[in-house]
């Protein structure tokens, strides 16, 4: 992990716990390590809301924050040198909600997806659906690939039909 942008991480227990049967998380994103060394806040994106995972006590105590998408009007990014945050306007809070110290890559992604949710177009079925075009044309170059090696001679037959059915086993 880097020191000062933070990074991607794994759904700890107590997250999984309170999604609903038919809700997945799309993406978790941690804050940098540099403006709280010892609890940084985790951010959820699953496909029906927003959840903020505030450890505090030394990370003896976790508090979550839950945001619906139906609650937020606006999200916008802004970019820094090495950080990003996210503002968030939220329908029943006085104040936005920010969300900084987040990896320009993170938010760029975090952004998007809670973009999505907002107006409605976030579920798990519709990102497949978008991904896998992109991911069958990728395959195919592979293998396009994969051939011109073969007839350079620089892979041989057994090489080539190897790692074709592997290719072809990710459809």
């Amino acid at each position: 992990m880097s020191f000062f942008t933070g990074k991607e991480i794994k759904i700890p227990g107590d997250v999984s716990k309170i999604l609903e049967p038919d809700e997945n998380v799309l993406l978790a994103a941690q804050q940098a390590r540099s403006t709280n060394l010892i609890n940084p806040d985790t951010i959820f994106v699953t496909t029906q809301r927003l959840l903020i995972r505030k450890p505090t006590s030394l990370g003896l105590r976790k508090n979550i924050e839950d945001y619906r998408f139906a609650d937020i009007a606006n999200v916008k990014l802004h970019k820094g040198i090495v950080r990003s945050s996210i503002l968030l306007k939220v329908r029943f809070l006085s104040d936005d909600l920010e969300i900084d110290n987040i990896s320009k890559e993170a938010g760029d992604k975090l952004v998007q997806l809670i973009q999505q949710g907002i107006g409605g177009n976030l579920s798990v079925a519709s990102i497949q659906d978008k991904t896998q075009p992109v991911l069958r044309q990728s395959i195919i170059e592979e293998i396009k690939e994969l051939a011109n090696l073969k007839e350079q001679g620089i892979l041989s037959e057994s090489e080539f039909q190897t790692k074709k059915a592997e290719l072809l086993s990710r459809l």
